[in-house]
């Protein structure tokens, strides 16, 4: 005769898990679903701001050239050494020169005034990108003449239009057309200082070249070969940091430019990951509750031979399903409203901003989602393991009680 113990273990059946987990959500779908809501919007802030910055890296890796508008530009507040001026003509093969400086502007049509910042450009700068006028001969044509282009906010304040004159110091010059965009220029910048371009070969005639001002120097260099600026960089930076100019290439200014915009969206992001974490609180709660409403029948389960695990499971099956289904709705949501940030921040971006889905941070959405409405749920889930068969006769002795 065997007098060994018959081993009673049986595999946990998955199939039926989920038809279960299927079943018992049958009623409570409605409440379900209100878990979703307290994960969505979370999702989607992250979702938006991720993609957001990945476009954002993206075009500011295509875009940093037009940016700086030269291979290199060479900068500094006092005029240059004859040394540094021969280092400066050693350089590239297309040059061109900047004066910058602020000052007030006068219109003579109806005596208008502002401060404007005053570039004075020789040259054919930029070299990368251009700067964009209405009329757009106007970009070329001011080089030539006697004539500016005006920032668009300073016409329209001053109800200004082409062929108007404005006065800079001791010269009148002829609006030659209206500047739309330079390089490295914000909306939110020109609001504040409109910019004004005007020929270099008229700054002495105007005055404002006197000793005191305050004026920045700037020269762009252009190389119309394949010519290695990063190994350039280091022969010629300590002899510029000795005359106090700064150097600014293409790849520092996109470091530069990407490390400012990568604090923003981290940022951003550590907000809507607040707004997730915040969701997920509620989540809990609702579980917790949730799991309180099913004790009865969690208990008449267990006295059908359902095992705990069993029955934990059946449960964490939906928690996770409706977990991946807020996350997917608010992934899908955070790419709408990835549209609209690149319109919201557009007086703050230096470049143009194209709008593509970043299916890597539409993963990482869902990911982090069904990862933390599952951390949050686990807490009240873990409870359901404790329910023994005899939760059956408390909950009518508790519902006897009651009438009494």
């Amino acid at each position: 005769m065997n007098n060994e113990p018959v081993n009673y273990k049986r595999a946990i059946n998955f199939p039926w898990l989920l038809q279960m987990a299927w079943r018992d959500s049958r009623k409570n779908r409605s409440r379900l679903f209100l878990f979703i809501s307290s994960i969505v919007l979370g999702i989607a802030s992250l979702v938006a701001i991720y993609s957001f910055g990945f476009n954002l890296k993206q075009d500011i890796d295509r875009q940093a050239a037009e940016l700086v508008g030269a291979d290199i530009v060479i900068s500094g507040n006092k005029p240059v050494s004859p040394q540094i001026q021969k280092l400066i003509d050693s350089l590239g093969d297309r040059k061109s020169s900047q004066r910058s400086f602020a000052s007030m502007v006068s219109f003579t049509k109806n005596q208008g005034t502002r401060l404007v910042e005053v570039r004075a450009l020789e040259g054919g700068f930029p070299y990368y990108g251009s700067i964009e006028t209405t009329p757009a001969s106007a970009a070329n044509t001011f080089r030539k003449n006697k004539q500016v282009l005006a920032d668009r906010n300073l016409m329209l304040q001053f109800n200004a239009h082409v062929g108007d004159s404005l006065k800079i110091g001791n010269v009148t010059f002829t609006i030659a057309g209206t500047l739309d965009k330079a390089p490295g220029q914000t909306s939110l910048a020109a609001s504040v200082a409109p910019v004004v371009y005007m020929p270099m070969n008229y700054l002495q005639q105007t005055g404002l070249m006197a000793r005191g001002s305050r004026i920045n120097y700037s020269y762009y260099i252009k190389y119309d070969r394949n010519e290695n600026i990063e190994k350039l960089t280091p022969k010629i930076e300590p002899r510029l940091d000795k005359e106090d100019l700064n150097l600014q290439t293409v790849a520092s200014q996109k470091e530069q430019t990407t490390r400012s915009f990568e604090d923003l969206t981290k940022f951003l992001a550590l907000v809507g990951f607040i707004a997730l974490l915040l969701g997920c609180i509620g989540v809990a709660s609702s579980i917790h509750i949730y799991v309180r409403e099913k004790l009865k029948a969690i208990a008449i389960m267990r006295c059908l031979g359902v095992k705990s695990t069993e029955a934990f499971l059946i449960y964490l099956i939906q928690i996770v399903v409706i977990g991946f289904i807020g996350s997917i709705i608010g992934a899908a949501l955070g790419t709408l409203i990835q549209q609209l940030l690149p319109i919201a921040f557009k007086d703050f971006l230096p470049i143009e901003i194209t709008v593509e889905i970043s299916w890597a941070s539409i993963a990482t959405g869902i990911i982090l989602g069904v990862v933390i409405s599952l951390l949050f749920a686990m807490l009240p889930l873990v409870s359901v393991r404790n329910i023994s068969p005899l939760n059956t006769l408390r909950v009518s002795d508790d519902a006897v009680n009651s009438k009494r």
